[in-house]
């Protein structure tokens, strides 16, 4: 569903690398490619679950996320297993420090714990939008 490589252009204007960079700084985090990628999938599952909700309704756009692994088994999680291959981590405590330094830059991520938790972007930061 995802492809192998992510278009980062898609979401050039909302993706200002010295935005992120002044925003990070003033937080005083580190940021890497992988904090980006995990937001570019963010954002494109979010307008995917979209599409799919608009076409299918809610519960069968859901359970095609679900099969194609994307989301957590009876939820409309991210799973973090799927995130962190993306980030090429062998562990999704990567993933979830990333995930942890989006939330302190305004970043609005609800966050399931456990096996068949993952990961929902709620809302963005005004400075993101």
């Amino acid at each position: 569903m995802i492809p192998e490589t992510l278009n980062f252009k898609g979401y050039g204007k909302n993706l200002d690398f010295w935005t992120f960079l002044e925003h990070a700084y003033e937080k005083d985090l580190k940021l890497d490619l992988g904090h980006f990628i995990i937001l570019c999938i963010l954002l494109y599952i979010n307008e995917t679950y979209s599409k799919l909700i608009e076409e299918f309704g809610k519960k069968k756009a859901r359970r095609i996320l679900e099969n194609e692994k994307i989301f957590s088994k009876n939820s409309d999680y991210i799973s973090g297993e799927y995130l962190k291959k993306y980030i090429k981590r062998n562990s999704r405590g990567a993933v979830h420090s990333r995930i942890r330094d989006l939330k302190k830059l305004g970043f609005e991520i609800h966050t399931k714990p456990g096996f068949l938790g993952g990961y929902k972007l709620l809302k963005t930061p005004e400075w993101f939008k």
